[in-house]
């Protein structure tokens, strides 16, 4: 057997060269797709008897990734969710793969077969605007970490920005001149620009002199205790802590699942409720498609009173002849042009 028909040359070129200079993947997408093919290698060499370094490019067929998906899902509690991230990790690489080497071409149009587990469709939460103050105001500017906090909170929702977004932010990034903005960078590397409240702004001047780098040459804006880059978990674990002292002013914060992302879907959904096209959302958040934005118009409940305050409520005792009256076709024609709208 050539070297070059092992796994693991493609597997190292994959997740080396691949991913991250012609597909221009985050880390951490790489990452999860090594972790993936790493669980995937040590099934296949454990189900085969073989050495993980001796498996060979023919040997992990449709019938063994199934195995191994099921396996997961049934011994170590996947989810449907976690398992279709594992699927597309696989699909990615055997599509490489097939690339690279023709002659397993047909193997991997057939792993590419392999369809995705159903998920439960379930709407997103969002916070409403007292909820959100309820956990700004929970943050003590006088703290050690109060200001940075602020500002962190406040530059997310300013911006609608994806966590690793957040992370990433270098002072270089920053314009707080009269054409204040902030650049951020995406997924795939696509870089865009979003504007900056004045609030915001003075937020960050003052979070910036009291911020104290542990390497003169740290250029990441927000620093974690030991004045090292913030992580995504560190944020995550400042939004709950905040969350959790609102809580005790404002209850309906409990029936939330809140985290770095619900801060996205609350920009999102206030931007839409501020009359703002679904296009221009779309280019806020940086979505590729607006398809991913259209899910903004289902959890919008404002739009949907709107709608709804629109239509007569049905006079029971009236006979159902009475359903077919004007105002209600009247009515019904415009939710038509309303979704027309939306899908614009």
């Amino acid at each position: 057997m050539k070297k070059e028909l092992y796994l693991s040359h493609y597997i190292r070129l994959f997740l080396v060269q691949f991913l991250p200079h012609e597909k221009g993947v985050s880390e951490n997408t790489i990452l999860a797709y090594r972790d993936a093919l790493k669980l995937l290698l040590k099934y296949c060499a454990d189900s085969l008897h073989m050495k993980i370094d001796t498996l060979h490019c023919g040997q992990i067929t449709k019938e063994i990734i199934c195995k191994f998906l099921d396996h997961q899902e049934q011994k170590n509690g996947y989810t449907p969710n976690t398992r279709n991230l594992r699927l597309a990790a696989f699909k990615s690489f055997f599509s490489y793969l097939g690339r690279e080497a023709p002659q397993y071409l047909d193997n991997s149009q057939k792993i590419n077969t392999i369809p995705q587990k159903k998920i439960p469709h379930k709407t997103v939460d969002y916070l409403e605007s007292e909820e959100l103050k309820a956990i700004m105001d929970s943050i003590d500017s006088k703290s050690r970490n109060g200001i940075r906090d602020q500002c962190l909170l406040l530059l997310m929702y300013n911006t609608g920005a994806r966590v690793q977004e957040i992370v990433d932010i270098k002072l270089n990034d920053l314009r707080l001149d009269t054409a204040s903005q902030v650049k951020l960078t995406g997924k795939g590397k696509k870089e865009r620009v979003i504007p900056l409240w004045d609030d915001t702004i003075e937020m960050i001047k003052t979070y910036i002199q009291k911020r104290k780098p542990k390497q003169e040459d740290e250029n990441h804006l927000f620093l974690n205790d030991k004045g090292d880059k913030i992580t995504r978990f560190g944020i995550r674990y400042i939004i709950k802590k905040y969350t959790n002292q609102a809580i005790k002013k404002l209850p309906s914060l409990k029936l939330k699942k809140i985290s770095p992302h619900t801060i996205r879907h609350t920009t999102a959904t206030h931007l839409l409720q501020a009359g703002n096209e679904l296009n221009l959302v779309r280019l806020w958040l940086g979505h590729a498609s607006l398809n991913t934005t259209h899910m903004y118009i289902e959890i919008n409940m404002k739009l949907k009173k709107e709608i709804l305050s629109r239509a007569e409520s049905p006079k029971l005792k009236q006979e159902r002849k009475n359903w077919k009256a004007p105002k209600i076709l009247q009515w019904l024609e415009e939710l038509s042009e309303e979704v027309k709208l939306c899908e614009v």
